[in-house]
């Protein structure tokens, strides 16, 4: 017996020895203690865990997850053994070993909240979300509800899209704090989710109320008003924003931007100004100014606020758009061509730029350089609706009816439910008297698709009228005039109408409105002179 103590106070002796080197960051010289302390006492988990250590300390990882394993087979339930194999195995790459190893100190020690969090975090990296959301409950289970872990499982239900369960989650975080916006922002996102955008506009509505500068709410919910095109819901949001924050220059441009489009141009200047006169604002507030200024025709104005958002940004695209329009409308055609230039030299794959200048040459009357511009756009997009049609307008404005036919017929094989398409062939085909039963089942279909669209209800009528149709025209171009009551070319299909049905009176009486609203038709002129 004598003997046996003699070995364990040996090996005691030299691992505190051990113990002292290590304290003193004396690494190579504890663990020639620590190895000699071994020779006495193979059996201790405690001695090659401390061999380990100073292994780790030395950044030599491989002979410490050796001296580790040896470790567990002593001691496979040590905590210190194991958190340090997890350690281990994180810093050799080998994340799955740790994960294992630190499941095993939880169930020795399931309080060790640092070893669970840490693990929570491998298993985020891995993706297993199941897995973070197990060890997420058993968090709650032992220290009680708690707004961040609930929000936690919030998330990866959501993920997950596990609705149910994230409501009910959310629910719990309301019973801790009723007035918690992020939980009533998580209600309205798994609302949204779930297509209910009615009840998702209810909970981020409640979300802005109790924090106005929550700007995920805020974001969502004017992306659910704007798609619904909900212009006073959106100024009255922005406006319970702007009394909270009256600094927020969001809230003034969304407000403006809503009066802009409800044509309330006095109303959005009234937000706009004072953001106008502050230095360094962002490019939107000039463009949304300037786009005022263009729709009530003060051009010079609206061309100011375009050219100081493209200073402020030069690669702003719908800046440098809205200043070719602004040229065009003005009559300044070398202007705008000299802009739509500009742009596509900056943005030359942008197929929807040439189509815009396509289009505007052909209205120009460039016919040609309109046929290279959109067949420029037709390399990048073959499928661009606007190239296709507008294309077909240009082959049939220079009278190569052939060219056009052949273009709509390639729109109709790649979009053959394409309502602007059908529309314009038929329309073309009546104009033409040609063909017109199948110019009938085009734009019949067209009306199908969009049958509160002005012009498709046009273009029916004026195929039936074509086809001596006339109580059935009449029908449908009156729809279309209740819908757009300003087009003189639809009257003028109604006065004809009434013209065939033997109802002169009315005839004139369209011909004359028609007139009116475009007084330089002198074809249109002459009809009712003849006819009076």
């Amino acid at each position: 017996m004598a003997k046996e103590h003699s070995v364990s106070f040996k090996a005691r002796d030299h691992f505190l020895q051990g113990i002292y080197y290590q304290q003193e960051g004396r690494y190579s010289e504890a663990l020639v203690e620590f190895y000699q302390a071994l020779h006495y006492d193979s059996t201790s988990a405690t001695i090659y865990s401390a061999i380990a250590e100073n292994y780790i300390n030395l950044g030599e990882f491989e002979t410490a997850e050796l001296m580790l394993k040896k470790a567990r087979q002593l001691a496979p339930d040590n905590p210190d053994v194991l958190q340090m194999s997890a350690e281990v195995a994180l810093r050799l790459g080998k994340d799955d070993q740790a994960i294992q190893f630190f499941e095993r100190l939880l169930k020795v020690n399931p309080f060790d909240n640092e070893a669970r969090e840490m693990l929570i975090l491998l298993y985020q990296k891995k993706g297993d979300d199941l897995a973070v959301a197990r060890h997420t409950k058993i968090l709650i289970d032992l220290y009680g509800k708690n707004k961040d872990l609930l929000y936690r499982l919030t998330q990866i239900y959501l993920r997950n899209k596990n609705f149910k369960q994230a409501v009910k989650t959310v629910k719990s975080i309301l019973q801790l704090d009723s007035t918690d916006a992020r939980a009533y922002y998580f209600l309205g996102l798994t609302q949204e989710q779930k297509l209910n955008t009615d009840s998702a506009a209810f909970y981020y509505k409640k979300a802005v109320r109790f924090e106005p500068k929550f700007a995920q709410p805020l974001d969502r919910l004017s992306f659910i008003l704007r798609t619904k095109k909900d212009w006073p819901e959106i100024i009255k949001l922005y406006q319970y924003v702007l009394s909270r924050d009256s600094s927020s220059v969001s809230a003034r441009v969304l407000i403006a931007e809503a009066y802009f489009y409800l044509n309330k141009y006095d109303s959005a200047r009234v937000y706009l100004q004072p953001l106008l006169k502050r230095p360094k604002m962002p490019p939107g507030v000039y463009e949304l100014a300037g786009r005022i200024e263009l729709e009530e025709k003060n051009y010079p104005l609206a061309e100011q606020y375009f050219k100081k958002a493209i200073q402020i940004d030069s690669d702003n695209r719908l800046a440098w758009l809205l200043l070719a329009f602004t040229y065009s409308d003005m009559g300044q055609t070398a202007r705008a061509d000299s802009t739509y230039r500009q742009l596509l030299n900056r943005f030359p794959k942008d197929a929807t730029f040439w189509a815009f200048y396509g289009n505007f040459l052909q209205e120009k009357g460039q016919y040609q350089k309109s046929i290279a511009a959109l067949k420029k756009v037709l390399e990048l997009d073959p499928n661009n609706e606007a190239a296709l049609s507008g294309l077909a307008i240009v082959y049939e404005n220079l009278k190569m009816f052939a060219q056009c036919d052949s273009i709509y017929e390639i729109a109709l094989q790649r979009l053959p439910d394409n309502p602007l398409i059908l529309n314009n062939f038929s329309y073309s085909l009546a104009e033409r008297d040609k063909a017109l039963e199948r110019a009938l089942q085009m734009a019949k279909k067209a009306v199908e698709l969009e049958p509160n669209n002005a012009a498709y209800l046009d273009t029916y009528g004026w195929v039936l009228y074509k086809l001596g149709k006339y109580e059935q025209a009449a029908k449908f171009i009156k729809q279309s005039i209740e819908l757009r009551g300003n087009s003189a070319v639809v009257i003028e299909h109604l006065g004809d109408v009434y013209k065939a049905m033997g109802d002169l009176q009315n005839a004139l009486f369209y011909w004359q409105k028609a007139s009116e609203l475009d007084p330089k038709n002198e074809n249109l002129k002459q009809k009712i002179k003849e006819n009076q």
